[in-house]
């Protein structure tokens, strides 16, 4: 009798050794942590370029192209189509445009109204992790912020796309840091106004003062000054990149965990109130964010929060003079922002107050619409991954450049 209960237990350890190997093959074929191999999943050509900026960093685009058809049902030629470049946030990459599924992704619904779609990534992230010069290993790889992201990697992978698509000009739709970087980009280059139809910023993190997030207030007053502990995290890696490790907590949190446990992790970046972040898309969130960046990203945000400016980056005042030629670091001039310009902002976001957005919108000379989501409790990363967001937002900017295209037409 012991022998046979024995041999029972023996066989249900086996059945359930071979649920658990079956779950997780069925979760790692929907899992997926590349931007080309999802775009294909969902059904969609793709393309992926590489970029090269002035200071050695390799960048990846992803394309999502309009291509000839043939009546045969081959692929033809790209064809010459309106373009539009999408840039992610702090610490995130192509991936977060196409999480909310082959249906409700904005960088799909582009394509389907007829746009030239290209997803663009930033230095440190996981697509961009080369330098021509540099090793991962290297304090130098590391040592860069939102900054270098505006003057390198943006000229680079703009003019890029333009020499590629063949067009003369472009529409932008930046979430968060992706709104930084555009502003960045035009207040310090503004040549580049002319390239930009539109922009649309999503979030946009500029101004940061009046922020409710928990760390930039217990941990911006010691990182957003020069001491040394700031010092000896410039040139330090933010966070892993390693795909297996995402993968597995992702697997976790699609299995075994509930949706709060899962969201815990994701607090410091979205907020304790996440009534409208989308759960079903937790999985692939946990896969895909955070993709990588320096902590010299979050250091000149916490720099912002302290001194209450949007500015360049501050090394202390010897290093500032030797950079600027003054004793602080420059402001931003926005004012050299001529690109038409159109804002969703939240009430309840955790990262952007909207204090800090209307301060923003006075110091932009061409802001064409501002616009506060409905939602009381709509927070940052509902932006990107919120219920509702495809009606209330995502829609509104296909609409928005359809708009602007048919008036170019007439």
């Amino acid at each position: 009798m012991r022998s046979l209960r024995l041999g029972l237990d023996v066989v249900m350890l086996a059945l359930l050794l071979r649920q658990v190997l079956a779950t997780i093959r069925h979760s790692r074929e929907i899992i997926i942590t590349d931007a080309v191999r999802r775009i294909q999943h969902d059904g969609y050509n793709v393309e992926r370029h590489t970029v090269i900026t002035k200071d050695g960093y390799v960048l990846t685009l992803h394309r999502i192209p309009q291509v000839q058809l043939h009546e045969n049902g081959t692929l033809g030629t790209v064809l010459r189509r309106p373009v539009v470049f999408l840039l992610s946030g702090l610490y995130a990459s192509s991936d977060v445009w196409l999480l909310n599924g082959r249906e409700d992704s904005l960088a799909y619904l582009l394509w389907r109204a007829g746009y030239d779609v290209w997803l663009g990534n930033n230095r440190g992230n996981i697509y961009c992790r080369h330098n021509l010069w540099l090793n991962t290993t290297e304090r130098e790889f590391w040592n860069f912020s939102w900054h270098e992201m505006s003057v390198y990697d943006m000229p680079a992978q703009i003019d890029y796309v333009l020499r590629t698509s063949g067009v003369a000009r472009m529409h932008f739709v930046g979430i968060s840091q992706g709104g930084t970087v555009f502003l960045v980009l035009n207040s310090m280059l503004p040549q580049y106004n002319a390239v930009f139809k539109t922009a649309t910023l999503l979030a946009p993190v500029a101004y940061v003062s009046n922020t409710q997030s928990g760390l930039a207030k217990i941990i911006g007053p010691v990182l957003g000054t020069r001491n040394y502990v700031s010092k000896m995290l410039e040139g330090i890696e933010m966070f892993s990149t390693n795909k297996f490790f995402k993968k597995f907590l992702s697997m976790t949190c699609l299995e075994n965990e509930k949706p709060l446990v899962c969201i815990t992790r994701l607090w410091p970046a979205v907020g304790y109130d996440t009534r409208f972040l989308n759960k079903t898309l937790l999985p692939d969130l946990m896969a895909n964010f955070p993709a990588g960046g320096s902590v010299k990203q979050l250091m000149h945000y916490f720099q912002g929060y302290v001194s209450t400016k949007f500015r360049q980056y501050d090394y202390g005042p010897e290093r500032n003079w030797l950079h600027y030629q003054q004793l602080e670091p420059p402001e931003y001039a926005l004012e050299n922002v001529s690109t038409p310009i159109t804002i969703f902002f939240a009430e309840n976001d955790y990262i952007v107050a909207p204090a800090d957005i209307w301060r923003l919108v006075s110091r932009l000379p061409n802001v064409e619409a501002v616009y506060k989501v409905p939602w009381k409790r709509w927070n940052h990363f509902d932006f990107i991954c919120g219920l509702g967001v495809r009606e209330y937002i995502f829609d509104n900017i296909v609409l928005s450049m359809n708009r602007y295209e048919q008036r170019r037409r007439r």
